[in-house]
């Protein structure tokens, strides 16, 4: 009877899946934009939660910890932020994408995390009005992107000769099999991953003989915050590049007077707040001094995205991304990590004692990440440090390549007093270097 009632119940899921394909393929415009609508809300809800988890709610603790004290408080976070409203219309682009804006103020989101407080008490109380001593901005904002699932839409059909609009893909090997959603992911990722190149030159501008900015960084969690904040709101300039083997690139740029603006700001805004400086010789530091070191008027970076699998078309994958980068290696497709440790030093402040472990930490990750790196091998006798050593005008792309590696997690504190910090770099960017 089980055995009936089992392949009954199967039969049925199969019948409704193919009654839904054709219903999916059928809908109208109407119904293809809601759907979109209704995928770009879920992508902000789920921006919108991310920044949020990050902002700080006293000198050593994050919403994301608070939120990890039990699923509870997860899900009530995650019920208040998905029962925001959205700000404005939805904006229906001609590719049949769609944006939706959604925003909190920072007081709501205070009394919304006091509310869960109160009905999940943790046995300790968290004053979470001190967060606007952390958190400069008094409207959190996210915007995400969708489109509708199933077939493209035909705007996103078109080629370039038949729309009567350019679109730099159209033609480009690859990406006829790649989605809307998919381009408009690696487009972010292109973004996101030119804005962190972007954040590594501007800490690595020199101040004095022997300061640099990632100095004046490390001063505070609420410097290396606001500083964040400032680079995430750097605009691109010029489009996306699209390349074969289903790469994209972008660029962006910022004028060094706007980066010293920015740094002055916020020196001000710690001394307002009565910062207490561990190096006193920020408190009345001219960035200004920037200048007399040679940077170029203008600070520019590159940032590079891929497609992710989910990203192109089904029944395309062994045709389009694989024939569209047939001289691809195979260890282009792979992610590189490396682990590297720092020692909290005896004496210090317990922020900049903590900070300084994790910078520590993250240069000797780097160190190990390139050490692994350089080990690549091009060719069955040839590895990555061997084409570097043999052509030197792509040692500068190469260095900046490495700079670009990110984060994995969270740092990790251990019994012993030592913190490890894990960092990763997709190789795919290297592949292109060594073409």
């Amino acid at each position: 009877m089980m055995r009936k009632w089992t392949v009954a119940l199967l039969v049925g899921v199969v019948a409704a899946a193919l009654v839904s394909v054709p219903a999916m393929s059928q809908m109208t415009a109407g119904q293809r934009q809601l759907m979109a609508k209704r995928a770009a809300q879920a992508d902000a809800y789920r921006q919108l939660g991310e920044e949020i988890k990050g902002l700080q709610i006293s000198s050593d603790t994050y919403v994301r910890d608070y939120v990890a004290e039990s699923d509870q408080i997860s899900t009530e976070l995650d019920a208040f932020i998905k029962g925001l409203k959205m700000k404005g219309r939805p904006r229906y682009l001609d590719d049949g994408s769609c944006e939706v804006e959604v925003q909190v103020t920072l007081s709501q989101l205070i009394q919304a995390l006091k509310t869960i407080q109160h009905k999940y008490p943790s046995g300790k109380v968290i004053e979470f009005d001190q967060m606007v001593k952390f958190t400069k901005k008094s409207v959190i904002t996210a915007t995400g992107i969708g489109v509708a699932p199933g077939e493209e839409p035909a705007a996103a059909k078109e080629t370039g000769a038949t729309s009567g609009r350019y679109k730099p893909w159209a033609g480009v090997p690859g990406w006829e099999n790649v989605t809307t959603q998919g381009r408009l992911l690696a487009q972010r990722a292109a973004l996101t991953d030119a804005r962190r190149n972007l954040a590594e030159t501007v800490k690595g501008l020199r101040i004095t003989s022997n300061t640099y900015v990632r100095d004046f960084v490390v001063e505070s969690d609420v410097i290396q915050t606001d500083l964040d904040a400032f680079i995430k709101g750097i605009k691109q300039v010029g489009g996306y590049r699209y390349e074969p083997n289903l790469i994209v690139e972008c660029d962006v740029e910022v004028m060094i007077q706007k980066v010293i603006k920015e740094l002055t700001k916020i020196r001000q805004q710690m001394i307002t707040r009565g910062h207490n400086w561990h190096r006193v010789e920020f408190q009345d530091v001219n960035f200004e001094k920037i200048v007399g070191w040679g940077p170029k008027k203008v600070i520019k970076a590159n940032g590079t995205g891929t497609v992710r699998p989910d990203g192109i078309k089904k029944g395309a994958a062994s045709t389009g991304a694989a024939s569209s980068a047939p001289s691809a290696p195979a260890w282009a497709a792979d992610v590189v990590t490396a682990t590297g440790t720092g020692i909290v030093k005896e004496g210090e402040p317990p922020t900049l004692g903590r900070l300084n472990a994790e910078r520590a930490a993250e240069l000797d990750a780097k160190r190990n990440l390139t050490e692994k790196i350089y080990g690549v091998h091009i060719t069955a006798t040839t590895t990555v440090k061997d084409y570097v050593t043999e052509h030197d005008e792509v040692s500068t792309d190469v260095k900046q390549f490495l700079a670009g590696a990110s984060r994995v997690g969270e740092p990790r504190y251990n019994d012993d007093g030592s913190v490890e910090v894990t960092m990763q770099l997709p190789l795919e960017g290297l592949a292109k270097l060594v073409k």
